[in-house]
């Protein structure tokens, strides 16, 4: 399928590298060494006057992430999060809140239970340790109370979705983080029962990278159990979905694929402009994209792609 682009990405702005810059610029090990530390600033220094202004934040924190590891060998590791055990401790948060909440009753048994799925996904998205250094489970909590009222019934974005959903034979899901992937595990069985002709495919990521979900992390929530539905890795460790860096399997599923539902912040910064037929649901977690879409922090959007309208939720 050729990609033409509907809109330019936006350029690079100095708000989000000197955020990210700010977050990582004192993550070293504590048995550093002067000289160590010194080349390692300077190194994020010269990544600063070298990046492109197409780059975006999932490819500057991977750049950052190698200048620490390249300086500071495996020593590196000890400062960047043990976020195996956090991928695993909010997919099981998830799956237990999920069941003593009784959400999937609540989507099944909902007037539109498309709508309050999508809800819940894209609440799930709040599960970001990218754009954020914790997760407040009390805020998360809360949120998900909110979710079945998210989307309002006559969201353009949604309405549009739904339309596109009718006439499609084939969805790509792409994945963004682990405990969210419970809510989006929920709203792949709505798809199913309510659109059972409906080829599904859920990409996930091709490596460890924050606490975004891989396959191997997604077999823990179950599924790969789910039936009609394929799940395969993306084959690339971006914390978002880079074409020109995905396999050529995930690359001709998503390409070729007629719709295409996207969560997270990393995967909007990484496709927006692609022209692919994709609608992004995500929660606005940091100033930066509040600004961006005029609304405040925490807010749901839901954007089709080429699209700069205030689709909010």
């Amino acid at each position: 399928m050729p990609i033409t682009p509907l809109h330019t990405p936006p350029p690079l702005h100095p708000a989000c590298v000197a955020c990210l810059v700010k977050k990582q610029i004192d993550r070293y090990p504590a048995s550093a060494s002067r000289e160590e530390i010194l080349a390692y600033m300077r190194r994020l220094g010269d990544m600063m006057g070298n990046m492109p202004d197409t780059a975006n934040g999932p490819e500057i924190m991977e750049a950052i992430t190698d200048i620490r590891r390249e300086v500071f060998g495996d020593a590196a590791a000890g400062v960047e999060g043990d976020y195996a055990a956090i991928k695993s401790y909010f997919n099981r948060f998830m799956m237990e809140l999920a069941e003593a909440e009784g959400i999937f009753d609540t989507i099944q048994t909902a007037s539109d239970p498309l709508r309050v799925a999508l809800g819940y996904a894209m609440t799930g998205n709040f599960i970001d340790f990218g754009a954020m250094d914790s997760v407040d489970e009390e805020k998360l909590a809360s949120l998900l109370r909110s979710a079945p009222d998210r989307i309002p019934a006559n969201h353009p974005a949604y309405r549009s979705l739904r339309e596109s959903l009718a006439t499609a034979s084939t969805l790509i899901l792409l994945t963004d983080n682990c405990g969210e992937v419970v809510m989006d595990k929920l709203l792949v069985m709505t798809l199913r029962r309510l659109y059972p002709d409906l080829a599904i495919t859920v990409l996930f990521r091709g490596a460890p990278v924050l606490n975004d979900v891989t396959l191997e992390d997604a077999v823990q929530v179950g599924f790969d159990t789910l039936e009609g539905v394929t799940v395969m890795s993306n084959g690339d460790r971006l914390a978002g979905t880079a074409l020109h860096r995905i396999s050529p399997e995930a690359y001709a599923a998503v390409t070729g694929a007629d719709l295409i539902i996207s969560k997270g912040q990393g995967n909007l910064e990484t496709l927006q402009g692609c022209g692919l037929p994709i609608y992004y649901v995500f929660l606005c977690k940091c100033k930066l994209f509040a600004d961006r879409f005029g609304v405040p922090v925490y807010t749901g959007m839901l954007v089709r792609e080429g699209t700069e309208r205030k689709e909010e939720t």
